[in-house]
């Protein structure tokens, strides 16, 4: 689950980051994107805990 909204907040950081276009707040956008992207592939691959209950 949580890789799955790490990819929509990648999606929307790119988005904005694509609106204003310039500058360094569309830097700054464009970073967290990659940063949530990174973090939702690691989500998604690592393996399941077993300790939930």
């Amino acid at each position: 689950m949580r890789g799955f909204v790490m990819l929509l907040a990648a999606g929307f950081a790119l988005w904005k980051g694509w609106k204003i276009h310039t500058g360094s707040h569309a830097w700054m956008a464009y970073g967290l994107a990659a940063a949530a992207l990174a973090l939702a592939v690691w989500h998604l691959t690592r393996p399941a805990d077993g300790r939930r209950v």
